[in-house]
């Protein structure tokens, strides 16, 4: 992947389209797999498993998605707006258990071949994946979940962000964006950065092209490619912001509260994987 990608609403890779399930490919590169689905209510989803060498992470849209956790299949209602990360080996499914439709992001990072295993599903193919019953011992307690944690939340102008999740592999975050706002031209050297817009509009600059994001698009930037956001007309955006790996972006986050001079900002943007563009 070498120049930015524009996913509209509606528009990926589809897995499956029944008024009961809808399941979308939004991302297959390496470092995250990404999927956009709707459960219709009382859907069944996927039953208890792990993931023995990558993090699996929900993000519920709209509804109420049920996870369930541990060999006690216990379980945990996430509403709309809930990040959940579920650690390697830490049991777990879910279903939709409520009388509405639900709708999320699933996310996994590094990809772990996930997409690919979608595929062969719809494809009726056989295909070995990073995922395993769960194993005699129960493994991880299912208290190293993240559901809901608190936030790390940092104001800059006509900018807030809002730090949902991180682990080595990914983090997320949400941003809100005022009118008129703009990010500098800047550069990631070893990650990728991928937006997925919730409200507004979000216009990206990158490779020398102009894309322009409404609901429901996703946006993603390969590591390498200068890029640029900013929000037009008279409406704040809001969208959810991923960087694979995370490169320390929480740490970044935390330095700009306290940043005092340019010098230092400078000095949190190299050590964070950011630069000038």
């Amino acid at each position: 992947m070498t120049e930015p990608i524009l996913v509209p609403p509606g528009g990926g890779e589809l897995v499956g389209d029944s008024p009961e399930r809808r399941v979308e490919i939004l991302s297959d590169e390496l470092r995250l797999h990404a999927t956009w689905s709707r459960f219709g209510p009382h859907r069944e989803g996927a039953d208890l498993h792990v993931h023995r060498r990558h993090t699996d992470l929900f993000y519920v849209l709209e509804g109420e998605l049920a996870l369930r956790l541990g060999a006690e299949d216990r379980s945990v209602a996430l509403p709309a707006g809930t990040l959940a990360r579920l650690p390697p080996l830490v049991v777990h499914g879910f279903r939709n258990s409520s009388d509405a439709e639900v709708r999320y992001l699933n996310l996994h990072a590094p990809g772990q071949a996930f997409a690919d295993y979608l595929r062969a599903l719809r494809d009726g193919r056989s295909f070995s994946y990073d995922q395993y019953p769960p194993p005699p011992d129960g493994g991880r307690p299912s208290t190293e979940a993240a559901i809901g944690t608190a936030r790390l939340a940092v104001e800059l102008p006509g900018v807030r962000i809002e730090l949902l999740g991180e682990v080595e592999e990914i983090a997320v975050a949400e941003t809100r964006i005022a009118p008129g706002a703009l990010s500098p031209p800047h550069v990631h050297a070893r990650h990728v950065e991928s937006l997925y817009v919730l409200e507004g509009e979000v216009a990206l600059t990158a490779a020398g092209r102009d894309l322009r994001a409404r609901p429901g698009s996703w946006l993603q930037v390969p590591a390498g490619v200068p890029h640029s956001l900013a929000v037009d007309g008279s409406a704040a955006a809001r969208f959810l912001d991923l960087h694979t790996p995370s490169c320390g972006f929480g740490r970044f986050l935390r330095g700009l509260s306290a940043a005092r001079s340019d010098d230092r900002l400078a000095a949190l943007r190299a050590a964070f994987d950011q630069a000038p563009a």
